[in-house]
């Protein structure tokens, strides 16, 4: 067969620019309604949980956090002041370092805050996690 008696054949797509938008919103319709029907009773479940289980949580994570804030401040304010002390000895002027110095006692300054917060939040004392990092 030559390439004369070929005929060309155009392909359409199936659903036209309007049809295709068409069917996204009415999927999009029919999944919020069958969400709306479907998701309260497991919501309310899990929600209901997520609340009582909470308490347990914060109380179990709240001296990791206080934990990495204090290690972080120590690190930062100790590479600050190291380095402040090398870029003295070899004359040079601060660049960064009070930065690190100052980002690192605010770390720990904000250790009080965290507690405070997880008290409220979990009911129990966190006086004791203070303690393990003083």
């Amino acid at each position: 067969m030559s390439m004369k008696h070929q005929t060309n054949i155009i392909k359409r797509p199936l659903l036209s620019a309007t049809d295709r938008v068409l069917a996204i919103r009415v999927a999009q319709v029919w999944f919020a309604v069958m969400g709306a029907l479907l998701l309260p009773a497991t919501a309310n479940a899990a929600l209901s949980d997520w609340f009582t289980n909470l308490g347990k949580e914060v109380s179990i994570i709240i001296p990791i956090i206080i934990a990495i804030l204090a290690a972080l401040g120590l690190a930062l304010a100790g590479f600050g002041i190291f380095s402040a002390v090398m870029a003295k000895k070899n004359q040079r002027p601060l660049e960064f370092q009070l930065w690190f110095i100052v980002g690192g006692v605010l770390l720990l300054l904000l250790i009080p805050f965290v507690a405070a917060v997880g008290e409220s939040v979990s009911g129990e004392d966190a006086g004791a996690a203070i303690q393990s990092v003083l």
